[in-house]
Order: C-alpha cells, then sequence, then structure tokens
C-alpha cells in the first residue's frame, strides 16, 4: 500500500496542553503517513521579543512540509483569539490542492459572541476556517454555532483522550475492592482552582457534609493550581477542614488522587471542549457529579455515568454526593460502566481508529 502524506499542525510535545497530549498519545496508534508538523516554542519560556521570529519561522516551516508531496492537512486550534488569527493564516497559507481539516478543540464562548457582532471577525472566519473540507469539533453546540455561521461541509463531533499509561498498573477489579472497603469516602476536583469551575461551591459542599451531616469520615482532594488556590487553603485551615491541595499532578501522582478517590466533582459553569479531567475520571471507575457543559451533555447518562447538576449551589451539590455515599451498589454499577465506556471510547488507540477513519473519508470523497 502507498503511503498517502498526511501532515497534522500540532504544538510542541513539550508543553501540558491538552492537544500536545492528545497528539502524543495517538502517535503510536497512527502509522508512517500520518507526519507531525510543530509549531509554538521549543522551550516553555519564551521573551516577547522572539515571539513574532519564531512565528515567522513556523510559517515557513509549514509551507516547506506541505506544499510537497502532501494530500491531507490537519489544523489543530482553538476558537479564541490567539488561534483565531494564527491558525487562520495556516489554513490561507494551506495549498490549494491540499485537503484540509480543522479540529477545534477549544471553544471561547465571549470570542463566539464577538464573532457573531463583528463583520470583520466573520468575515476572517470565511476565509480561512470555513473553507476546510471537513470540521472537528467536541460539542454538538459548537456544530450547531458552525452551521450558523454558514459551513456546509462535513462536520464531527471528536473527544479529548485518556493516556492509558495513567492505568497501566490499575488493576480495576482490586480497585473496585478497596473502594468497597474503604470507609473513608473521598470526593474529588482536578482542574483549574478558579470561580468559574466552582471550586468553591465543592469545599461549602464539602464543609455541609463534614459539619452539619455529621460525616466525619469524608475527605476531600482539591488537585490543580490557580488563582483561588491560597485563599481555599486558608479557608480550609481556618474551619479544620479534612481537605488536601496536592496542587498540579501528573503522571503517577495523577493515578494516585484518581485512585484514592470515589466520586469525582466537576461543578464548571461553562465549558470550552471536552473536560479531560471527566474522561479520565470515568477511566478509573469514578461516579461523576458534573454540570451540562459543552461536550459533556452530548454523551454523560445522568443515573449510569453520574449525576448532573441543577445549580452549582453548595447545598444541591451536597445533596447529590449524599445521595451516592449512601447508596453503594449504585455506585459501584456506575464505576463498572464509566470503566468500560471509558475503555471503549476514551483510549488513546480507539481514538487513533476514529482520527483515521475522519482523514481517510476526506482522502476517499466519503466525506459527509
Amino acid at each position: 500500500m502507498s503511503i498517502i502524506p498526511i501532515k497534522i499542525l500540532v504544538p510542541r510535545l513539550h508543553g501540558m496542553g491538552g492537544v500536545a497530549n492528545y497528539y502524543l498519545s495517538i502517535k503510536k496508534h497512527l502509522g508512517a503517513d500520518y507526519q507531525y508538523v510543530y509549531r509554538g516554542n521549543v522551550s516553555r519560556e519564551e521573551s516577547g521579543t522572539s515571539v513574532p521570529g519564531r512565528m515567522v519561522k513556523d510559517y515557513v516551516l509549514f509551507c516547506r512540509r506541505t506544499w510537497s508531496d502532501t494530500d491531507v492537512v490537519v489544523i489543530n486550534s482553538s476558537l479564541g483569539v490567539g488561534g483565531f488569527f494564527r491558525d487562520g493564516l495556516y489554513v490561507l497559507l494551506s495549498p490549494v490542492h491540499v485537503r484540509k481539516v480543522v479540529f477545534f478543540h477549544g471553544w471561547n464562548l465571549g470570542f463566539e459572541k464577538r464573532i457573531g457582532a463583528s463583520f470583520g471577525l466573520k468575515t476572517w472566519l470565511n476565509r480561512t476556517f470555513l473553507t476546510a473540507d471537513h470540521i472537528i469539533v467536541l460539542s454538538a453546540g459548537f456544530k450547531k454555532k458552525l452551521r450558523h455561521w454558514g459551513y456546509t461541509g462535513p462536520i464531527s463531533l471528536g473527544t479529548t483522550i485518556v493516556d492509558e499509561q495513567l492505568l497501566e498498573d490499575v488493576n480495576f477489579q482490586r480497585l473496585s475492592k478497596e473502594r468497597a472497603e474503604n470507609k473513608n469516602p473521598t470526593i474529588l476536583y482536578l482542574g483549574n482552582i478558579s470561580e468559574a469551575k466552582g471550586v468553591r461551591g465543592v469545599i461549602q459542599a464539602y464543609q455541609l457534609l463534614f459539619s452539619r451531616n455529621g460525616l466525619k469520615n469524608l475527605k476531600c482532594i482539591m488537585a490543580g493550581q490557580g488563582n483561588m488556590l491560597e485563599e481555599l487553603k486558608a479557608q480550609a485551615d481556618s474551619q479544620n477542614l479534612d481537605i488536601q491541595f496536592p496542587g498540579y499532578v501528573r503522571e503517577k501522582q495523577k493515578t494516585g488522587v484518581f485512585k484514592s478517590a470515589h466520586v469525582y466533582v466537576f461543578p464548571s459553569a461553562h465549558g470550552e471542549g471536552m473536560p479531560t479531567s471527566v474522561l479520565e475520571a470515568m477511566a478509573f471507575g469514578l461516579p461523576v457529579i458534573t454540570t451540562r457543559v459543552s461536550g459533556i451533555s452530548d454523551f454523560f447518562e445522568d443515573g449510569k455515568m453520574g449525576l448532573f447538576l441543577d445549580t452549582r449551589d453548595p447545598e444541591h451539590i451536597a445533596k447529590k454526593i449524599r445521595y451516592l455515599l449512601d447508596r453503594p451498589e449504585l455506585m459501584h454499577q456506575m464505576s463498572e460502566y464509566n470503566y468500560n465506556y471509558a475503555k471503549e471510547h476514551f483510549y488513546a488507540g480507539k481514538v487513533a481508529d476514529w482520527f483515521k477513519s475522519i482523514i481517510e473519508s476526506v482522502i476517499h470523497d466519503d466525506n459527509e
């Protein structure tokens, strides 16, 4: 079989960003015909004065790699100020004869409104991203907005990914038994420690369960970094709450916090795609309590995978947590269901197969 060159524009893989990790995870499942074209800084630190020169080099490299021996180019972007202009130019620089796939991994709802109110932004959108042969988004709501903006080509709903290496040493049956025998249940939040993510509500819900409801054996882990971290630490200390703040976790430490938890709580006010932490929690067999944000609402089965929150009120969050803790058999059913669902839909091999099917449909004109 002859190789059909496919070039994928991705951020440099030293970073901790979701797009870089996505393509790092699926790389071994893609064939030799899939080649990465990197953009971004070689190191994590970059002075503001060096950015323009580096970006010009990135554009030149992109042109060199895609203007010869390429059938399809995949441009990964985010619908926000930075990605909108930076990556829109990559679309313009793509050869006319090369088919283009745009994958929006992020979606800023505030910037979406700005596009709707601006003739200039809509013109740029129409001349760049909406010229793609295929677009991938992480939410049905984003797909609907692209149709509203006039895109008539095929749109696919994608997903973020679970890094299978996190679960390399995890025996799910043994983990389930350990959780069932543990008399000190733990609720977990993992993500940005900010107001928009609802972390204050998690703390207050835990406080209600710990004090008012008498769940003195209940523990809480708030993993991540953000502008509210020090404030919440001080609050926990002043009220003698049994809350751990491990900061940003990755690899073995991330595996550890997921294994030690019984329920995952994610009360975000809004989403910009598919929160990876929710998928990871499911992969570890955790029942999930979450708001109906972005891509979650497209697949999440209320009552089978966990529980949807109707509000972010601490009393309501506490009620949902207590509901699950009082029903260990239901939690066990949700745990098994989530573990198997994630394995089937979110593991790197499965996502890579889906990704390749999209590219093949573009190549072979079966692009619907």
